[in-house]
């Protein structure tokens, strides 16, 4: 069976489609065209597949017709000589938009799928890894070989497709972010892709002179974003209609069974030239090479188009025909060829009058385009369209060639060929006069052009991928790594690479001066940190050396107490150690004063005093009354049940090495080389730990007093400053060369910070780097605004996220640097300020990231997963237990809880399984049903489920456990709750068992809930970015009151740390740093009028540029029905 087939298509829920793009039109334009068989597009959009399933119906195997219901009022409305069944095929489109090989790589795919259920699946997979409500076409950060993988995982027999592969930007050719070949692009999954979309600006001869496409199946399709342009690009099939048949005619490279495409002739398309459109510059390939891709008239690179890029990757001459070739036929819309006829644009009410014409006369449009006689065209009586479509056929035609991302004229007929072939007396349609064109298309002979200079790119530093230790050291560096003091403290600024030199020093010790690597121990403050310098350190060792310990100091305590003391008492969570102060509170207390509480004990700890030390330093008016009582109570609430809070881990470990000097000494001995990051936000605790382990042995500190951020919990800068005195003799080094930054961005950080009311003396760093001249600092009109502002300049920055953002200009075509998602980071002093960036981006569609532990933590779903592995690794506490029973339908009232509390607590006194002594005594005191929700009944269920995952990877035994525990529906929920759950198992992942898994979520703080191989916008507190960088950097909210920060809007606490946070936050930057802040903002559901930081005054003006945005609300647009649709 011969039928024609459009298989990419879109809805009206993508961006820039119309809005009557649904199943009717699409329906009706199918018989209008003449095709068969149509893609439903977008089926990953939830709005859309409903659509798909209320609307659709199952025809054929693996397609879909439209409802009966539906149809038969729309048949009503078609001529009777077009009329024929439709089918569609569920297919969608995705925007991968990645980083691979280090280029950002955009590229569309479309993937076909045979049943709902696969299309279900298959969503669902896509949820958790990226945002697909936002847009029909969902932006994913998201590799196009791991998308792959996911469509075979979830069904095999549907097919995958690269989109318009030639298109600079969004394809898998594009001049722009593509790849050289098919393999480059999907590595060894490149035998799944057996066919390509060729794309409006090429046609197959293109095609052929690549011979990497040989073998593969080229089809076409017309990308439609109304009913209006369907058919003008698409595929011949002669085969059973079926997603098989389809499939398979594709797949086996049959040329009887697909007889290949129905193209625009590639000129037509938009990208088909180079160019420039805004400089109204196009040119051909060869033009372009004479002036080295630099447009004449703005000096900048020219887009490269269609036909340059298949010239560069051609191994064949022009011309080349392959044996086994599937046909092609060139056609132009019949709406293009009424409007060269008529010489009105293609959507006006003549070209729509007489397409309606003929088509009611001859039949469906393609057939007409394709087949008709000359004979049987004049009937329609539509003057000319008979010559124009001969002469279409015959490639008798003039087309200005498309150009970045604006389409060709068809010119088919000059004005003396018309006259001539009609003559006046049977002209049936006056001849317009000749408009004066606004704009001329410069089509650049090669004479006229000449070659601009442009300044060269600066040099590309060399990377040295030899494992030489010293190699690309600097002097300071190498100093530091060759220096033989016992004690060294090494001040570094941000960028200055410290995290290298460190590395380099401790690799040096193992392989040139001997020193056995478990004698080395490296502390850092973030698990991130630790785990980048042990991978760095592991990366220059000597092989078979053993392992040099890095760890953050609360995990290196951890190890100690576990270690010397057989420590095996749980570590609280935050809602564990909240619940347990407002019970060590007894009277009922506003949250505020609960956390006022959990600050002072943890300050309290973080100085080494117990609740019977005098605490009167750390007593304050606006404090709970009675802090002592409450500091002991909560300490004995922690014993009751077995369970230590995160201060308590160095608390415990400097109590235990001062008390015992045997442990001290073994300690001393065992770690003989000592390592230590962030020095400037020691705290009491680990200042004392820092001494204890340290005396005798050598000793090296590196930070920067100007980074020390971390007052609120303890951390003063004076210890760094303590060093020398602390270990005489000691030898200082001093690092300033910056390897992040611009220069621009260091200098206007070092104003800032030099305003400081402490040391005079602030610590200068230089990059020499000097591609970005300014900084930019963007005032909104509201924190909305705010969100929107960031939004587009991410957007521009990218690149666009879609044709739409080129074809309208909303990015210059032409930016030369792109980045991908990855490369930004939005920093806000307060979490607060995160959910405004969030409901932005999930509106737009542009992937991201929150680090914030605490609220993944707290999700619904999440608790119960984390609760039941404490209890698998017998290490849980009572409010694991309420959590879980809950969770299965038994509601402890108060008599309850306090009965089974009573059972657990003599549970651990005797040291029971709490599990079994909850079976053997069921009090009664429940409130629910009988039978399984009774709390015997739950402990019961969870004994058989621990030993089902007994013999489990983490994994696997957390998988088993939602699935068992019927958590799996909770878990799907929504978009947070998959990606929490997603990054769990990440977690889950890198440890060997359930003990370190669940230490690992306890110990995490905010910026280690971030992946950093992850395609997305990281969005943070200024806190959680130290240590990091990110190309391009937001700092969102730079208004009084929020940097500084005032906790009551009028009082700083410690303007001097947070002159500090702001100058962390600053130099978080590599190329682009933007300050934005807005006039009003929402505090407390008040709008309030706000100004600009006074941090942001220290800068001069020279290094900056201020843009003001007035955020508008969007006027949807108003797309016109035509009268066919």
């Amino acid at each position: 069976m011969k039928f024609i087939a459009d298989l990419h298509i879109h809805s009206k829920y993508s961006r820039a489609t119309a809005r009557n793009l649904d199943f009717e039109n699409l329906y009706y334009a199918a018989q209008i065209k003449g095709i068969r068989v149509v893609g439903t597009g977008d089926f990953t959009y939830p709005a859309w597949i409903s659509e798909i399933e209320s609307k659709l119906e199952e025809a054929e195997p693996g397609l879909f017709s439209l409802k009966n219901e539906i149809a038969k009022d729309i048949d009503k409305t078609i001529p009777e000589n077009c009329r024929n069944p439709v089918r569609f095929i569920l297919q969608t489109e995705i925007s991968n938009i990645y980083k691979k090989e280090d280029r950002v790589r955009k590229n569309h795919n479309l993937v076909y799928f045979p049943d709902i259920k696969s299309v279900k699946k298959f969503n669902a997979r896509l949820d958790a890894i990226g945002n697909i409500k936002s847009d029909g076409r969902p932006i994913l950060g998201l590799d196009a070989a791991d998308l792959l993988r996911i469509m075979l995982d979830t069904n095999d027999k549907g097919f995958f497709v690269p989109a318009h592969i030639w298109t600079p930007w969004f394809s898998m050719f594009g001049s722009k972010s593509g790849f050289d070949s098919i393999e480059q692009c999907f590595g060894s999954l490149k035998e799944h892709i057996f066919a390509v979309e060729t794309g409006l600006s090429s046609d197959p001869p293109m095609n052929w002179r690549v011979k990497d496409l040989d073998g593969i199946r080229l089809i076409s399709n017309s990308d439609a974003h109304s009913p209006g342009y369907l058919g003008r690009n698409a595929s011949l099939f002669n085969t059973d209609l079926s997603f098989l048949h389809i499939r398979q005619a594709l797949e086996n490279n049959d040329l009887e069974k697909y007889r290949g495409t129905i193209d625009m002739y590639p000129h037509q398309g938009k990208y088909h030239y180079d160019g420039h459109r805004k400089c109204n510059i196009c040119l051909n390939p060869a033009t372009t090479a004479e002036i080295d891709g630099i447009c004449p008239e703005c000096g900048r690179k020219v887009t490269y188009g269609v036909l340059n890029r298949v010239q560069q990757l051609a191994n064949r001459k022009e011309g080349y025909m392959p044996e086994n070739r599937h046909g092609f036929k060139s056609i132009i819309p019949l709406a293009d060829i009424l409007s060269e006829i008529f010489e009105v644009g293609p959507r006006t009410k003549k070209v729509s009058t007489y397409y309606n014409k003929a088509i009611k006369a001859l039949g469906p449009e393609l057939p007409i385009l394709l087949n008709k006689t000359k004979k049987e065209i004049e009937t329609a009586n539509v003057p000319l369209l008979a010559e124009a479509i001969m002469k279409m056929r015959a490639g008798d035609i003039n087309i200005d060639p498309g150009f970045d991302g604006e389409f060709g004229k068809v010119n088919l007929f000059s004005r003396q060929e018309k006259e001539r072939l009609k003559g006046e007396k049977y002209l049936l349609f006056d001849l317009p006069c000749k408009k004066a064109k606004k704009r001329t298309k410069k089509l650049i002979p090669k004479k006229a052009l000449k070659k601009r200079k442009t300044k060269k790119d600066q040099e590309k530093k060399q990377v040295i991928k030899s494992r030489d230790i010293l190699t690309g050291l600097n002097s300071a560096q190498q100093k530091a790594v060759d220096s033989n003091a016992c004690a060294m403290v090494i001040q570094a600024g941000p960028g200055t690479g410290k995290t290298r030199t460190l590395t380099a020093k401790i690799a040096c010790l193992v392989s040139k001066k001997g020193v056995d690597p478990s004698h080395i121990l490296a502390l850092t403050f973030t698990n991130k940190a630790a785990k980048q310098l042990e991978q760095r350190i592991d990366k220059y060792m000597p092989e078979k050396k053993g392992p040099v310990l890095a760890a953050t100091f609360h995990s290196f305590c951890l190890k100690l107490l576990r270690d010397y003391k057989g420590f095996c008492a749980s570590i609280a969570d935050d809602a564990l150690r909240l619940l347990m102060i407002r019970q060590a509170m007894v009277e009922d207390v506003k949250k505020r004063m609960v956390n006022k509480a959990d600050h002072l004990i943890s300050l309290c700890k973080q100085n080494l005093l117990d609740p019977d030390d005098d605490l009167k330093k750390f007593i304050t008016s606006d404090g709970p009354d009675g802090f002592e009582k409450i500091y002991k109570n909560y300490q004995d609430l922690l014993k009751e049940q077995n369970v230590v809070d995160f201060e308590d881990l160095i608390f415990m470990t400097v109590k235990m090495l001062n008390q015992q000097e045997n442990i001290l000494s073994s300690v001393r001995e065992k770690y003989r080389y000592v390592f230590i990051d962030e020095y400037q936000d020691l705290n009491l605790g680990q200042y004392e730990l820092v001494k204890l382990i340290c005396k005798g042995n050598n000793i090296v500190a590196i930070g920067d007093p100007d980074q020390s951020i971390y007052g609120f919990r303890g951390s003063d800068n004076k210890y760094f400053k303590l060093f020398s005195h602390d270990f005489s003799g000691c030898e200082k080094i001093i690092l300033t060369k910056n390897y992040r930054s611009t220069q621009t961005i260091l200098d206007a950080s070092f104003q800032m910070i030099s305003k400081s009311l402490e040391d005079k003396e602030k610590l200068k760093v230089f990059s020499g780097v000097e591609n970005t001249k300014k900084l930019v600092i963007k005032e909104t009109v509201t924190e909305k605004a705010e969100a929107v502002a960031i939004g587009k300049m991410i957007e521009k920055l990218v690149g666009g996220v879609s044709f739409f953002s080129m074809d309208t200009g909303k990015v210059n075509s032409y930016d030369q640097k792109e980045y991908s998602f990855a490369d930004f980071a939005i920093l806000y002093r307060t979490s607060k300020q995160c959910e405004t960036f969030i409901r932005m981006f999930e509106k737009e569609g542009i992937p991201f990231q929150a680090a914030d532990k605490k609220n993944m933590l707290d999700i619904d779903g999440i608790r119960q997963v984390v609760s039941l592995c404490r209890i698998i690794a017998k290490s849980e506490n009572f409010l694991d237990f309420e959590i879980i029973f809950n969770h299965f339908g038994a509601r402890l009232g108060k008599k309850g809880k306090s009965e089974y509390f009573k059972v657990y607590k003599e549970s651990r006194r005797r040291g029971k399984d709490n599990l079994d002594s909850f079976i053997k005594k069921d009090t009664g005191s429940i409130k629910g049903t009988a039978g399984q929700n009774t709390v015997t009944a739950i402990a019961k269920r969870l004994k058989l489920l621990l030993d089902e995952v007994k013999a489990c990877d983490n994994e696997t035994c957390i998988k088993l456990v939602c699935k068992k525990a019927e958590l799996n529906n909770i878990l799907e929920n929504n978009d947070k709750t998959k990606q929490a759950f997603e990054k769990l198992l990440s977690i889950a992942r890198l440890h060997n068992d359930l003990k370190g898994f669940l230490d690992a979520v306890a110990l995490n703080q905010d910026a280690d809930t971030l992946e950093f191989d992850t395609q997305k916008v990281s969005l943070m507190t200024m806190h959680a970015a130290k240590g990091l960088e990110f190309p391009v950097v937001f700092i969102a909210g730079c208004e009084q009151g929020l940097v500084p920060f005032a906790r009551d809007g009028k009082t700083i606490d410690d303007i001097e740390e947070e002159r500090r946070l702001f100058y962390v936050a600053m130099t978080r930057a590599m190329d682009i740093l933007c300050l934005t802040y807005a006039k009003k903002r929402s505090i407390y559901g008040t709008m309030k009028n706000r100004q600009r930081s006074f941090f942001i005054e220290d800068i001069e003006k020279k290094l900056t540029l201020v843009e003001k945005t007035l955020f508008k609300m969007p006027v949807k647009n108003k797309e016109k029905q035509l009268e066919l649709f």
